[in-house]
């Protein structure tokens, strides 16, 4: 499973399609970094017995601290043990002019960004695809070689490339996707467990359609508040670079954002057509035809509505395939389209897009057009 690649990085491909999750984790090696962290979490399989019964030798000095009778409280309470011995800046504030004003109604976070063992957590947006459009906090995280990168399968092999740490690559494909998020959570539990800046890789934005806040929570129940930093999602920039604005004045004047899965594979509810409308799909290219048939039949959409597919948006095989909501479902067998996959539907798809941005195609249906770097 683990492949080796030159240095000075490290990419490991998931093998949760087949082979499952790492066995690794269900040993007791897993006391190493902190046994009080092993106890909270809810992936480890540990009762507060059994940790007992370790020998201290196997704990750190974040353990070995704690006396053991008072392990499984710090398991019954869920709550990660102080580190008292580790010297921390003083976080108290005085009243000085520049604080008096209340700052916001919302309560920071009680959970540290930082275990005691310095480990970290980030969930980072990689934009749709091109290297171009990370934001400059991201070309840095990524290129920090001591960082444990764990990524969507559909995050671009360009971005791929510039990660100069260890690399994980979660592969969910379609009927396999509880199975490998279980795993990515496994494998941040390792990663924090040894002290390791674990870095979430996700395509686009990590709060739209992409899991963000579910992984939020699961983090925390980890112990540690994860840093979030967000990434251009595909849902405005991947119809921007197929040319296709998503509002325009006469034409659109609302759009709305929808996936083509929600939870457990059901079909989300359907939003009812309105001429000045823009609907962007994310993740609905598997389920197009049924898309448009329901979006027919029950959201009064006419079978003349123009709809765009966006397949890699800002990389270097860039396609856009137009259409409309009768014949979409065709084209996209017809060329192949394949996720990642952006899909447009309403007037602005034709608003821009000319014969000379189709190669001379007389009509806009079926026609291919293919990115340029």
């Amino acid at each position: 499973m683990p492949t080796s690649v030159s240095n000075p990085r490290r990419i490991i491909e998931s093998s949760s399609c087949s082979n499952g999750r790492l066995q690794a984790l269900l040993t007791a090696s897993l006391l190493g970094t902190s046994g009080a962290f092993l106890a909270t979490s809810p992936l480890m399989p540990f009762s507060s017995s059994s940790i007992a019964s370790c020998s201290s030798s196997l704990l750190t000095p974040v353990t070995a601290r704690c006396r053991m009778d008072r392990m499984a409280a710090y398991i019954d309470e869920g709550s990660f043990p102080a580190d008292t011995n580790h010297n921390t800046a003083d976080t108290s504030q005085q009243d000085t002019p520049s604080n008096l004003k209340k700052q916001s109604n919302i309560s920071p976070s009680k959970l540290p960004s930082a275990l005691p063992n310095g480990a970290t957590i980030t969930l980072l947006g990689s934009g749709p695809g091109s290297p171009d459009l990370l934001t400059l906090s991201a070309y840095r995280i990524l290129s920090d070689p001591s960082n444990l990168v764990i990524v969507d399968r559909l995050v671009s092999d360009e971005i791929v490339e510039l990660i100069q740490g260890e690399v994980r690559i979660a592969n969910k494909h379609p009927g396999c996707q509880e199975s490998a998020q279980r795993e990515i959570y496994e494998w941040c539990v390792q990663g924090l467990r040894d002290g390791r800046k674990v870095v979430r890789l996700k395509i686009g934005d990590p709060f739209v359609f992409g899991r963000g806040g579910e992984e939020v929570l699961e983090f925390r129940k980890f112990g540690v508040e994860p840093t979030v930093i967000p990434g251009v999602s595909a849902a405005f920039s991947a119809p921007l670079l197929a040319n296709i604005p998503v509002t325009h004045r006469g034409i659109s004047n609302q759009v709305v954002m929808c996936t083509g899965y929600g939870r457990n594979n059901t079909s989300p509810e359907l939003i009812q057509y309105h001429k000045e409308q823009t609907v962007v799909f994310l993740m609905a290219v598997g389920r197009l035809r049924t898309l448009c048939e329901n979006l027919v039949k029950m959201a009064g959409y006419p079978i003349e509505t123009p709809v765009g597919i966006v397949e890699r948006a800002g990389c270097p095989d860039q396609r856009v395939v137009v259409g409309t909501m009768e014949t979409i479902a065709d084209l996209a067998e017809e060329y192949d389209v394949k996720p990642p996959s952006t899909i447009v539907v309403g007037e602005v798809v034709n608003v821009l897009l000319g014969e000379e941005d189709l190669g001379g195609e007389v009509v806009l249906e079926g026609a291919v057009r293919e990115g340029q770097q």
